[in-house]
């Protein structure tokens, strides 16, 4: 079994271990600078922007205000995607948002958590310690494709169902009926 990567400042994986992802490294590096061991978010411009399908090739789009997976190509829903600077345990913690960036995913801390669109504005999110744990998904490149983990709820993956036009939700059995596997790609612009 293949060992996490320990974490550096901001999240960053440090050492050989574990899988490298050049996008998430971008990310990190363009929010964030290293002086002293310590990590300091920079004030940018905007988010980075990336699409996300899972592994049945359902691309994830925003219907009537929730993330649902559809088999096509076309038109996936444009994820705003920032890093969590307060979350350091684990490989690329991040924040998710959509329409531009106004709706982040969240997953409340329970013992069935739920996840849902809530209305911040995902810059506020990356200065804010005490709501972003909420709003954190663990991103852990795992070849081809990336596992996404709820901070606030270890064990708890972002998933999609094997049907179409269902919405995204989290389960603590990766890998079994639903798809646990995502292509995370970055837009360029």
């Amino acid at each position: 079994m293949a060992s996490q990567a320990a974490a550096g400042p901001g999240g960053r994986p440090i050492g050989p271990q574990g899988k490298r992802d050049r996008a998430m490294e971008d990310l990190f590096n363009t929010f964030a600078k290293t002086e002293d061991g310590e990590s300091t978010i920079l004030k940018i411009p905007a988010p980075f922007d990336f699409t996300l399908r899972d592994t049945s090739q359902k691309v994830v789009r925003l219907k009537n205000n929730s993330l649902v997976a559809e088999a096509s190509n076309h038109n996936p829903e444009k994820l705003s995607v920032v890093p969590n600077q307060f979350v350091t345990d684990k490989q690329y913690p991040i924040i998710l948002g959509v329409q531009e960036g106004k709706l982040c995913l969240s997953c409340n801390p329970s013992a069935q958590p739920m996840l849902q669109l809530e209305e911040k504005e995902i810059m506020a999110l990356v200065e804010d310690k005490e709501q972003a744990a909420r709003f954190t998904f663990h991103n852990t490149p795992t070849g081809s494709t990336h596992r996404f983990e709820s901070a606030a709820n270890p064990g708890w993956f972002l998933c999609t169902s094997q049907k179409n036009s269902e919405p995204l939700s989290v389960t603590n059995q990766p890998g079994a009926a639903q798809i646990t596997e995502f292509y995370f790609q970055r837009l360029q612009t």
